[in-house]
Order: C-alpha cells, then sequence, then structure tokens
C-alpha cells in the first residue's frame, strides 16, 4: 500500500494481538493516539495514511469470503479437508463463533476507531493557510468510517455506533443500532461531507502541497460512487424505499456525466485495458478504478491471492498459491464457456477471470476439470466445467505475456506481496446500477446501451430487451459476469430479494451433497451472526441476529 513508517504500519497491525472485547477499548500504542503527533500537517497525514494501512485484510474477509464464498458466484467444497471457514460460510453451517466474523469485525472497527481519532486530532491541528488540505484529510477519514459503517450494516445489521474516540468504561454502555439508523445517521451524512471536502483525484494533494493523483487515496468521485452505491441498496431489499431511488439516480448521473465529460475517464475502451486493470503495473493501478485497496511489492499483505487463486506450476507462477476448493459457479461458468455468433467467447472469462485447468509440467501433474450438466434458469440444460478456478487477481506468466508485460515475482517479499489493487468501486458498476434504474423507469432502449457497451467491449453480442422485466434479468446477469470475484454479488442478490432462491437453486445444480442443506437458508441469514466473543464481552447488552 502506502509507504509508512514503521511505527504507523504496528498501529495497522497490532489489532492480532488484541482481543476481541478491545477493538474500541484499547488505545493504540502508536503515534495516532499520542498527544503529542497530529501538530502539523505532515504528521496528520502520516495518521491519515495510517488509517489506508488497516485495509489489507477487507477484500480477503468481507468481500471474498463473507460476500463472493457466500453468493452463488462461488461453489465451494462443502467438505474439504480439514476445516475451511469459507466452506462454513457458503453452505450456510456457519455460526457465531467462526473466527472470521470476529476478526472482520474487528477490521473494520479498527478502521473506524483510527478514522475517529484522526478526525479529533485534524480537527484541533493548526494547518495555517493549508485549509483546504485539512478539508481533504477530514473527507478522506470521513469516507472511510462511512463506508466500514456501510459494511458493518451490510453484514450484521445491528451493530454498535460510536462516533468519536470513548474510553473502556463508555464502550460497555454502547448497545446496537440498527442498520437503518447507521445508514442514516453516520453513513449518508459522512459520505456527503466527504463528498462535500474532497477534491477529484487531479486535485487531490498532499501536506506539502504535492500531487498525489496516482496514489488511490479516497477523492470527491469515491465518495459519490459509494453514496450511489448506499441509496440503492436503501431502494432494495429489506428496505425497499422507494424515495433512495432518486437519491441515487441523481448520485449516478453525476459520476457518468463526470466520466464522460473527462474524456471517459474510468473507462477501459478495448478488452485489453480492461485486462490490464488486474496487473501489477504503475501504469495501471487506479487508472481504471474509483477506489480500490491498494498493494505494493514490500508488503505482503495481499492476502486475497493467496486464498481465492488456485495452486499452480511453475510456467504460471513461481509462488506458493494456498489452493482452497473454490470454484466458479457452474451457471456462471456457462457464461464464460459458451459461444457467440462472431465465434467467440467473453473476453472476460477463460484465461482471465477463470482458469478451467492446465497441461501438465515436470513434477506437477496436469490439472484436468470435470464437465457436467446444469440446468439453467430457462430450464436449457448444457454441459459445463464443475471445478474451474477464479484467476482475475493473479497476474500470471501467461497473462503478462499475451500483454505484452512483465514483471519480476523475485522482488516479492512473500507469497501474500502481489503488488494488485482490489476493486472497491468500479465504473461499470456504476454504469449498470444506472441501468437498473433507467429499466424500472420503462426506459429499456437506454438501459440496454449500458449493457451492451460493456459486452461488446468483451466481444459478446450484444442483447435486446423489449420490457423493463427483460432488460433487469439481463442487466442482473451482466453485473454478475463483469463484477464475478468482487465481492458485489451476494449483496446484489440480498438487494434483489433474491438469495434464498439463488443459493437453493444453486445447491439443487449440484445434487445437494453432503454437507448442504437448505434448511440452513433462513429467513434472517442474509445478515451474518454478531460474533461470540462481541457477544460475551458484555453478556446482555448485544441481541443476536435472526435465524443463530
Amino acid at each position: 500500500m502506502f509507504k509508512l513508517k514503521n511505527i504507523l504500519w504496528m498501529g495497522a497491525l497490532a489489532l492480532s494481538v488484541i482481543s476481541c472485547d478491545d477493538f474500541l477499548e484499547t488505545a493504540p500504542s502508536d503515534l495516532l493516539s499520542s498527544n503529542s503527533f497530529y501538530q502539523t500537517a505532515a504528521q496528520s497525514e502520516q495518521g491519515v495514511i495510517g488509517v489506508y494501512g488497516d485495509l489489507d485484510q477487507i477484500s480477503n474477509y468481507v468481500y471474498l469470503h463473507m460476500s463472493e464464498c457466500r453468493s452463488d458466484n462461488a461453489w465451494v467444497e462443502p467438505r474439504p479437508n480439514g476445516l475451511r471457514e469459507y466452506a462454513e460460510i457458503g453452505t450456510f453451517r456457519a455460526g457465531e463463533d467462526l473466527g472470521m466474523f470476529n476478526n472482520a469485525w474487528n477490521f473494520l472497527y479498527k478502521v473506524i476507531y483510527d478514522a475517529n481519532v484522526a478526525m479529533t486530532k485534524i480537527e484541533g491541528c493548526d494547518f495555517g493557510d493549508k485549509t483546504s488540505i485539512k478539508e481533504q484529510f477530514l473527507g478522506e477519514m470521513l469516507f472511510m468510517r462511512g463506508w466500514c459503517y456501510f459494511e458493518l450494516a451490510r453484514l450484521w445489521g445491528n451493530v454498535p455506533l460510536i462516533v468519536t474516540p470513548v474510553s473502556p468504561s463508555e464502550v460497555k454502555g454502547i448497545g446496537q443500532s440498527t442498520p437503518r439508523e447507521i445508514i442514516e445517521t453516520v453513513v449518508i451524512p459522512d459520505l456527503t461531507e466527504a463528498k462535500n471536502k474532497l477534491p477529484y483525484k487531479e486535485q487531490m494533494v498532499s501536506a506539502s502541497g504535492s500531487s498525489i493523483s496516482s496514489e488511490g487515496r479516497a477523492d470527491k468521485m469515491a465518495a459519490e460512487a459509494m453514496l450511489a452505491r448506499v441509496y440503492m441498496t436503501l431502494a432494495g431489499s429489506p428496505y425497499n424505499d422507494s424515495n433512495a431511488k432518486s437519491l441515487a439516480k441523481t448520485q449516478l448521473e453525476n459520476i457518468l456525466n463526470y466520466s464522460v465529460a473527462n474524456g471517459d475517464k474510468y473507462w477501459a475502451p478495448t478488452l485489453d485495458e480492461w485486462r490490464k486493470q488486474w496487473m501489477p503495473s504503475t501504469d495501471y493501478y487506479n487508472k481504471y478504478s474509483i477506489f480500490a485497496i491498494q498493494h505494493r511489492t514490500n508488503e505482503n499483505r495481499n492476502y486475497l491471492i493467496f486464498n481465492f487463486s488456485p495452486g499452480l506450476p511453475p510456467s504460471y507462477t513461481s509462488r506458493r498459491i494456498f489452493g482452497n476448493s473454490i470454484w466458479v459457479e457452474k451457471t456462471l461458468e456457462y457464461e464464460f464457456e459458451r459461444t457467440f455468433s462472431n465465434g467467440k467467447k467473453d473476453g472476460r472469462g477463460i484465461g482471465f477471470t477463470i482458469l478451467e485447468g492446465y497441461e501438465e509440467e515436470p513434477n506437477y501433474p496436469a490439472y484436468t476439470n470435470d464437465r457436467e450438466n446444469v440446468i439453467l434458469e430457462d430450464g436449457t440444460t448444457v454441459e459445463v466445467y464443475t471445478k474451474t478456478m477464479f484467476y482475475k487477481y493473479l497476474p500470471s506468466k501467461p497473462k503478462l505475456a499475451e500483454l505484452g508485460m512483465s514483471f519480476d515475482e523475485s522482488s516479492m517479499a512473500g507469497d501474500y506481496d502481489w503488488p494488485v489493487n482490489f476493486p472497491i468501486l468500479r465504473l461499470e458498476d456504476m454504469m449498470l446500477l444506472y441501468a437498473e434504474l433507467l429499466a424500472d423507469e420503462g426506459n429499456v432502449v437506454e438501459a440496454m446501451y449500458y449493457v451492451n457497451k460493456i459486452r461488446e467491449r468483451a466481444g459478446c453480442d450484444p442483447e435486446t430487451a423489449s420490457t423493463s422485466a427483460d432488460a433487469l434479468r439481463l442487466i442482473k446477469r451482466e453485473r454478475r459476469v463483469e463484477l464475478a470475484g468482487e465481492g458485489i454479488r451476494w449483496f446484489d442478490l440480498v438487494r434483489y430479494g433474491e438469495w434464498q432462491s439463488a443459493i437453493t437453486r444453486m445447491f439443487d445444480n449440484y445434487n445437494n451433497p453432503d454437507g448442504t442443506d437448505k434448511s440452513e437458508l433462513k429467513n434472517g441469514r442474509y445478515l451474518y451472526p454478531i460474533p461470540l466473543d462481541q457477544m460475551n464481552a458484555v453478556p446482555g447488552l448485544y441481541s443476536q441476529n435472526e435465524g443463530y
């Protein structure tokens, strides 16, 4: 991520040794909580960057395991060799005692705690005539806090709401707020204020006034895009707030109009450009992401690739990959396997987002995938590969060679040191959210314009729709394909009110093997259980979510 003094990184890493009930009670021992720190603009910026340093596990926990593996994008091995948290999550067996839930909870609250400290300190710091820089730093921290509270509300619903640094005794008296309270009281106000304080990335500067436009810190566009996502969440299940649609539309129009007015900013114009955004290259870090979690070499903090990508032979990578049994779900696999009228397959798929197998190499047996039938939603039966690997984030040797790019794996400090960003917000997400609203209004032609702009870049046939329902079905499918592996599908299924039917259909397509049980798909399980360690910190303070 960003280069920091070791003392700041110690604050980001300290969570691993803090007990689960101390996430808001233990004052950090690093500079972030020091009364002698935050005395200058430069010190304030160090504190701000330290909060970005808290993000490394969010892609791994929140977006891979707790979203992608929960959705119908991924089929997890129900009975893997040993306890695997992704299997417990993907089969809906996971209960309040699963360690990952407590870890994810703590990591999100670590960001919130450090952002609260940073904002409190920065407010009292004299920036002299650099008031715009002070406003920018505050805007960045408001974005971070609003975003993390949004994720807490989406994952757990009823969580404690704390917006200032508090003492241990005060923490023990703060109960849960509802997700609607969290969103209305903190998320929307924080992101709105962040939007007002932050410039666009071209005007983002450091404490000294030098440009940081390429560093991937949250800017005005990031705040607008996250706010659009929040409003679209409110417009869907379980909130079903029709007023949120117009608010979302305003945000989305601002984003899309800004992109067009600035030379199609954030839009990859060709398939190769789209592919290059997943490669380790200074020319492509943040070029097509509105906001991404940053990763650079010599940090050894990119855990998602190690956990998500398959174990691969030397012609692909010299690094060790864990090789979890997380497979591309069969109906998603079909979208990448099928051939279009032009004789091509989806260019985002085989060899880039997914890998279906590889040839034998010395001391490395071939990976031969199995094929099985699957019934599509329209009742059609097709044959597809069943254990295809997710491959989107791995900058393998074949990918790099095909794109005329290079990366020296010997520069990596370890198996977690992949310098590949994880996208949180992309323009295509915003385009398809806008298309949803257009379809809902009956503007089918314009809705399908956005769908087909994305499809045609990937080499797919354009689609036509005659009704709003047809358009919405195609938009949902395109979101699933374009954003595969990015931790969006689960939250889409929840807001569509389709998570139970989608997971039921997936279980059926895999013949409900041992380890799956549709009775686990209880109504309340669109939320996760409040972690057991949090429930036990102050007995009786929190109530457990429905279904656990």
